[in-house]
């Protein structure tokens, strides 16, 4: 390759990149977290979500931690605030599932709804909502051959993934919609000093 076909190729490149800028296209960033520590409960061992929502949020920039340490006492009998920086994402369904909704005159299946179920609460790590509890559903037919039952099987499990995948950045945006102020610890949640008790009179 002679050096005339080397800069075109090069100019090439860069008059397609900036083709690309100008027409609006630009690869997925992950979103801005309020939060930089989050801790996932209530999923099933080994949850492909959980799994897939963990990368999700660690290429977001936030650690998932296993255990949320609890609020702490000082010396002066104050109880130290919770760390704001630390949310708990409590899974309260997490769930597959598939309905014959077609059926021949002879009880043959025809079509498949496959349904992939989610619900979610977000609070702070010492208590106090800051996402109510939502749910997540999505569904998708799926027409259906005894014949060819394998093929069904992986294009069942592709599907499940997609609706999966697609669920998790539902949850992430719901995520990054929180905002800093919604992590402040209320001040009613630090108790005052413990006081010395004393002997009835």
């Amino acid at each position: 390759m002679n050096r005339r076909s080397a800069l075109s190729i090069l100019a090439l490149g860069a008059a397609s990149s900036v083709g690309l800028s100008g027409c609006g296209f630009a690869l997925r960033q992950p979103p801005k977290l309020a939060f930089s520590r989050i801790q996932l409960t209530g999923f099933a061992p080994n949850s492909p979500l959980a799994a897939e929502l963990a990368r999700s949020l660690e290429n977001a920039g936030v650690t998932v931690v296993d255990r949320v340490a609890p609020a702490s006492a000082s010396a002066s009998g104050m109880l130290l605030k919770p760390d704001p920086d630390v949310v708990v994402l409590k899974a309260l369904s997490d769930r597959r599932e598939q309905v014959a909704s077609t059926k021949t005159s002879y009880s043959q299946v025809r079509e498949l709804t496959l349904r992939t179920r989610f619900s979610f609460q977000l609070s702070r790590s010492g208590g106090g909502e800051i996402i109510a509890p939502t749910e997540l559903l999505l569904s998708r037919d799926l027409t259906y051959n005894e014949a060819d039952a394998l093929a069904k099987q992986d294009e069942t499990a592709a599907l499940h993934k997609a609706m999966q995948s697609d669920i998790v950045q539902q949850v992430m945006r719901r995520l990054a919609a929180v905002r800093a102020e919604q992590l402040a610890v209320p001040a009613d949640a630090v108790q005052a000093p413990a006081l010395a008790s004393s002997t009835p009179r």
